[in-house]
Order: structure tokens, then C-alpha cells, then sequence
């Protein structure tokens, strides 16, 4: 599955780079941010895809987190994550999840 796919089955809405629309928490918004590859002899033998994923919402919810989480690992994908941070202007938190394909 492409990581759009893998995010559009957790029902929050999600789009690549931003919204259109202003949008109401919880939602996604996820950049591709390379892509990391094994060469040699003038070939590229495998590629890695890697992306930001950007969970904003307004009430914590582990078990959102935890099934944003699990859908990754399920699909094939690997992440780190970081800790909640605040944006003051917004009054909304983010979670920033660094997701590469396995």
C-alpha cells in the first residue's frame, strides 16, 4: 500500500502537504521527504521512500495514536515519533511520525 492508502484506512481525514480547507482535529498531513538507496556497480539495487506525517489533533487519544501506529507496521512501514508539541497560534498539538518503507 502507498502511505496515502495506509493513512486513508484510519477513517481521520489526511492530505498531502495541506488542506484546501481549513480543517478541524484530528487530521493528517503527511510530505515525502526522500528517499534513501543502496547502489553499486552503477545500479540501484534497492530504494527507501521515507515521508513526514504530521497528527494534529486537540484531545489526546492513545488510541488513535496507537492504531496510526500499528497501521504502519502492518503495511510494511517502519517510523519514529516524536514527542506532542503545542501550536500556540493554532491551539492545536502535533505529532510528527518520520515513516520509511521496510
Amino acid at each position: 500500500m502507498t502511505i496515502y492508502e495506509v493513512l486513508k484506512t484510519l477513517g481521520i481525514p489526511c492530505a498531502y502537504g495541506l488542506f484546501k480547507d481549513r480543517q478541524t482535529p484530528p487530521f493528517i498531513a503527511y510530505l515525502g521527504s526522500g528517499q534513501s538507496q543502496f547502489h553499486a556497480d552503477d545500479t540501484v539495487y534497492h530504494k527507501t521512500n521515507t515521508y513526514t506525517c504530521e497528527y494534529y489533533f486537540s484531545m489526546k487519544d492513545e488510541k488513535r495514536e496507537s492504531a496510526i501506529e500499528d497501521a504502519f507496521v502492518f503495511n510494511g512501514y517502519m517510523y519514529t515519533k516524536s514527542e506532542d508539541v503545542y501550536i500556540e497560534d493554532e491551539k492545536v498539538f502535533v505529532i510528527y511520525y518520520d515513516v520509511w518503507e521496510i
